[in-house]
């Protein structure tokens, strides 16, 4: 959805990082798509859920039961906000029971951390949303799980690194300790 040269000078409100974008928005979305295909999902077209057009939908059916995913693709850490603001809304006129996940390319682990705990406290509302990060690498044709997990445990074998995921408990427990540090001072 993000352009690699999109103007950021309207969204003030939240950090801006100084990222150069390794891939385009379309390269991730090609390789998310093969990726789902190999893991048994049918894409759906897309279509608008309230105010939203999400890039992708992806659907698969096992034992009886539907597993649904809304994805939004960002080029970098700074379509982050934005991509996560277009789950939430997706999410209000949807189902519960869907998977909403934010796609990026590789980012900057430095600008990834600072935006989710450091610098901006955006990993507890990802958290409590129950929305996903997911990092898709067109080169390596790799695609990992950051923060949250599917509602389809086939992903277990198909995401390059599942270890990954443990990522986000050291997220928590960096955002745990700057609560208390916040909460309690220089008493810690």
């Amino acid at each position: 959805m993000a352009e690699e040269n999109q103007d950021y000078s309207n969204e003030c409100w939240h950090r801006l990082y100084p990222e150069v974008p390794i891939y385009s928005s379309r390269e991730v979305e090609e390789t998310l798509r093969r990726f789902l295909k190999g893991a048994g999902y049918q894409i759906t077209r897309s279509s608008p859920i309230g105010f939203v057009m999400p890039d992708l939908i992806a659907t698969r059916e096992s034992e009886g039961v539907r597993y649904e995913m809304v994805f939004v693709v960002g080029a970098g850490v700074n379509d982050a906000v934005r991509g996560f603001r277009h789950l939430a809304a997706a999410k209000l006129f949807c189902s519960r029971d869907r998977d909403y996940v934010l796609v990026l390319p590789p980012v900057s682990e430095h600008f990834l951390i600072e935006f989710l705990i450091e610098k901006e406290d955006w990993f507890f509302p990802i958290k409590d949303q129950l929305f996903q990060l997911w990092l898709v690498n067109p080169e390596k044709e790799t695609v990992d799980c950051l923060i949250g997990w599917p509602r389809d445990e086939i992903f277990k074998d198909h995401f390059s690194n599942p270890v990954l995921a443990e990522f986000a408990a050291y997220i928590a427990n960096k955002a745990g300790e700057k609560m208390m540090r916040e909460e309690f001072g220089s008493e810690l």
